[in-house]
């Protein structure tokens, strides 16, 4: 039996907690929050065994410390860690979303004999509560360990081994090129779709109605401007140099559209989105080269009450596991496209042959 101490009990935190519960029912489990009743819902649900307000009050008799805060708070309680007398052979790991500022102060635990493993899960939501939170949200889903600090093989195995109900797959990379990879593929779409949703907001001002009828794929590129604003200003300030010149490149980039918008040159514009939509169709190619993350399903929903219940409920008849769900475009009396995702081949050939079977149109499945 291992003591788990989980601190930040909000969905990562929370689904990790899950997850380890269910695999290692004989782990105790105790959670830091300064959230008294993230603590009291995660222990009357069974999830953790008790919970502290300070990392300080349970620390010492940890045998796996994962830090699951904010990245400021990750930083702030490395320090915390690294004045504290720890278990002998003890792990402290981290999921925090940027690394490189974490990995600097990993050198103060690993200076004084600690293992410290910094890791970041590929998988979220914009609800970040405890109440979101559920075990299958990392399956499939790729789990970054940062190679900086992995000098202990036994611990990452140890580490590997207590996460391996999460059904990740484990990818090694350095800091550096872990926070450009996120910039590039995560906090930059961000920023640029909280940036469309505030412009619209000022243009349509004096026009409510327009702002209500953004629907389609605006509606899907600005879905993740729903994100926690605490979190992403932590996340922006912890990689901002990187961030900053991913920003300065995009706006080369609309600079050079903007020209050739001026000066009506069509081969430009042409070129511009001929070249997004080759790699783009590269990226779903690949991915199903590689055994993708999801298996997902594209069917026509027509807009009535109940529709997506219907669809969840054939699935949930025919026991077939659905691992996320996504309406990608839905309009007062128009059909929407709903996308099902599922973590195998079978489940999504199995789900195709059920819908059909009850009269619903399948778009494509991939």
């Amino acid at each position: 039996m291992k003591t788990i101490v989980i601190d930040g009990l909000g969905l990562i935190g929370g689904s990790i907690a899950l997850v380890i519960r269910k695999q290692w029912p004989d782990h105790q489990i105790f959670g830091v929050d300064v959230n008294h009743n993230s603590l009291v819902s995660a222990q009357s649900s069974g999830i953790i065994d008790g919970g502290f307000p300070r990392l300080q009050d349970i620390a010492a008799a940890a045998d796996v410390i994962i830090l699951a805060t904010p990245v400021r708070i990750i930083l702030d309680h490395m320090d915390q860690l690294a004045d504290m007398r720890l278990k002998p052979g003890v792990i402290v790991t981290d999921v925090g979303s940027t690394k490189q500022q974490i990995m600097v102060k990993a050198k103060r635990l690993t200076g004084k004999g600690i293992n410290f493993i910094g890791g970041h899960p590929m998988a979220g939501s914009h609800k970040t509560t405890i109440s979101a939170a559920r075990a299958n949200l990392f399956q499939s889903a790729y789990y970054f360990l940062i190679t900086d600090t992995l000098s202990d093989q036994n611990a990452v195995k140890d580490l590997q081994s207590l996460l391996s109900g999460l059904h990740v797959k484990w990818q090694l990379v350095s800091a550096a090129r872990h926070d450009r990879i996120v910039a590039q593929i995560s906090h930059l779409p961000h920023i640029i779709a909280s940036g469309l949703v505030n412009m619209s907001q000022d243009e349509f001002s004096q026009s409510p109605l327009s702002l209500r009828l953004a629907a389609g794929g605006f509606r899907s590129i600005t879905r993740i401007a729903s994100s926690d604003p605490e979190m992403w200003t932590d996340i922006l300030l912890s990689n901002s140099d990187t961030i900053v010149d991913k920003i300065d490149k995009f706006s080369d980039r609309l600079g050079q559209i903007r020209q050739a918008i001026v000066s009506s040159d069509h081969e430009a514009i042409h070129d511009y989105f001929h070249q997004a939509k080759i790699t783009r169709d590269s990226i779903n190619a690949q991915a199903a080269a590689h055994d993708p993350n999801f298996y997902d399903l594209f069917i026509n929903i027509p807009d009535r009450v109940g529709a997506i219940a219907q669809v969840t409920h054939i699935l949930a008849e025919a026991k077939i596991n659905l691992v996320n769900i996504h309406i990608l475009e839905i309009r007062e009396e128009v059909d929407g496209v709903l996308q099902l995702s599922f973590s195998n081949q079978q489940d999504l050939t199995r789900a195709k042959d059920e819908l059909r079977q009850h009269g619903l149109s399948v778009v494509r499945g991939e």
